[in-house]
C-alpha cells in the first residue's frame, strides 16, 4: 500500500470580528448604489409632487377666479333686475298719480216760479241746517229727499226716512 500524501492546505484563520468588518464593508459598497437610487427616486417623487401641487394650485386659482366672476355676474344680474323692478314701480306710481280722478258730475239745478229763482243745492243746505237746529247731528244723515212745491213757496224734506220738515223755497 502506498501512502498518498496530501499537501497541506493552508488554513486561513479569520476572526469573527474581521469577518463582520469585511461583510459590513461589502454591504456598504453594495448599498451605495442603492442609496443613490433611493435618493434619486426621492428627488424625482419630490419634484413630481411639487409639480402636481403647482398644477392643483393653478387649477384652484382658476376656479376661484371663475367663481368670483360667476358671483359678480349673478350680483350684476340681480342688481339689473332690482333696477328694472324699481323703474317699473316708479312708472306705475307715476301713472297712478298722473291719472286724475274723474270728478263726479255735480249739476246745478235752478227752480223758477213767478219771477223768483232758487238753487236746489241751497234748499238742501237749508233743510240740513234745520235738521241740526232740531238737535240732531249732521253726521247722522244717511239719506235726504227734497220735494219742491213752488205754488206754496215751500220745500219739504225727509231725512233717513224718519224725520220730515219744511223750509221756505224762496
Amino acid at each position: 500500500m502506498e501512502k498518498k500524501t496530501t499537501a497541506a492546505k493552508p488554513v486561513v484563520k479569520t476572526t469573527a470580528k474581521e469577518a463582520s468588518k469585511d461583510t459590513v464593508k461589502e454591504a456598504a459598497v453594495k448599498s451605495a448604489p442603492a442609496k443613490e437610487s433611493v435618493k434619486e427616486t426621492v428627488a424625482e417623487t419630490k419634484a413630481a409632487t411639487e409639480a402636481k401641487a403647482a398644477a392643483v394650485a393653478k387649477e384652484v386659482g382658476k376656479k376661484v377666479v371663475e367663481t368670483k366672476e360667476t358671483v359678480k355676474d349673478t350680483a350684476k344680474k340681480a342688481t339689473e333686475k332690482v333696477e328694472a323692478a324699481t323703474k317699473t314701480a316708479v312708472k306705475k306710481a307715476a301713472a297712478k298719480k298722473a291719472a286724475p280722478k274723474k270728478e263726479e258730475l255735480k249739476p246745478e239745478v235752478f227752480i223758477q216760479f213767478q219771477g223768483q229763482e232758487a238753487v236746489v243745492a241751497e234748499v238742501i243746505e237749508k233743510a240740513k241746517k234745520q235738521f241740526e237746529a232740531e238737535g240732531h247731528r249732521a253726521s247722522s244723515i244717511k239719506s235726504i229727499q227734497v220735494y219742491l212745491k213752488p205754488e206754496e213757496y215751500a220745500a219739504y224734506y225727509v231725512i233717513n226716512q224718519k224725520h220730515a220738515g219744511r223750509v221756505d223755497l224762496f
